[in-house]
């Protein structure tokens, strides 16, 4: 059964009894996964619905935007993320200055209860809500005994030696790790752009590239050379990506170049383009001519072709 996703407004009908899962949820990460599936789980021993309560930004790119993180999910795949898990309902709240200012308790009483009729809330133990994130788990469940809903607290998630936590997914795609960071997330790191025009160079070398345009709070992986599938509307296709200002090329920004292999298809520009990382092959390099360089990336689409198991077309 597909989830049905909502967004969150004042007035709407309550959607019934319902165990509740609240976060933001960037990643989705094992640590969300679990905390997903226990919703799911106690919703079925409650034969109420399991309905996932999240965000559709980071609260801190509202209240903090100078220091708020790279985001590592664009909303509509961190949407497809959580229904892949099997709740019934995804309701997204649109966090605004409004929401910003609530209270814990104006929080309750104005989206959650508005949202649905609690029989239990899960959370993560490290759960922080309302105003300058001024609840907690405690206040929370305070809250929940007035109004007759539980709370769930879920222990962090361990994986290779230490709790799996967006904070730390993302450090490891900011050192190119991504490897490691799809070990936490249960599947590669996804980074999502539309195809502008570029210099023209890899064309002229026998590997033309898409040149992505991320959004300016996208989790950009560190500078170098990676192993990818991207995806193309329904195409997924094998992927060498460039990351960051090519050395050999002085005068150019830092950006994302994607070539994908034997690709023959119409021009990209102007489509919006998804890449999954899956491995990082080495870091940028500055060659002596165009030569060299052509000689490197064909030594980087024969590694691609390697890690990803594809032969050549």
């Amino acid at each position: 059964m597909t989830a049905r996703v909502l967004t969150f407004e004042q007035g709407m009908l309550p959607l019934g009894p319902a165990v509740a899962a609240i976060g933001v949820f960037d990643g989705v990460h094992l640590g969300h996964q679990a905390l997903v599936r226990t919703c799911r789980e106690r919703a079925a021993q409650e034969g109420a619905s399991s309905i996932v309560v999240t965000f559709d930004r980071d609260p801190d790119r509202v209240v903090a935007p100078d220091r708020a993180a790279p985001q590592l999910l664009e909303l509509d795949d961190k949407v497809a993320a959580l229904a892949e898990l099997g709740v019934d309902w995804i309701v997204v709240v649109p966090f605004d200055a409004g929401v910003a200012s609530m209270s814990p308790e104006r929080f309750v009483d104005e989206v959650l209860l508005t949202a649905c009729t609690p029989v239990a809330v899960v959370v993560g133990q490290d759960f922080r809500f309302g105003r300058a994130a001024s609840g907690d788990v405690a206040a929370l469940a305070a809250l929940g005994a007035e109004r007759s809903f539980s709370v769930e607290p879920q222990p962090l998630v361990h994986a290779d030696g230490a709790p799996v936590t967006s904070t730390r997914v993302r450090s490891l795609v900011a050192t190119g790790d991504v490897a490691a960071a799809a070990r936490l997330l249960g599947r590669p790191h996804r980074l999502r752009g539309s195809v502008t025009r570029g210099r023209g160079v890899g064309a002229r070398l026998g590997a033309p590239t898409a040149n992505l345009r991320t959004h300016g709070y996208a989790a950009v992986p560190a500078s170098g050379v990676y192993a990818a599938w991207a995806h193309l509307g329904s195409q997924r296709m094998p992927a060498a990506v460039s990351v960051g200002a090519p050395p050999t090329f002085p005068d150019v920004h830092d950006g994302v170049e994607v070539h994908l292999l034997d690709y023959d298809g119409p021009d990209l520009y102007g489509h919006e383009m998804a890449v999954d990382f899956v491995d990082r092959l080495r870091g940028l390099a500055k060659f002596e001519d165009e030569t060299e360089l052509a000689d490197a990336i064909a030594r980087d689409v024969a590694r691609v072709r390697t890690v990803l198991g594809e032969q050549p077309r």
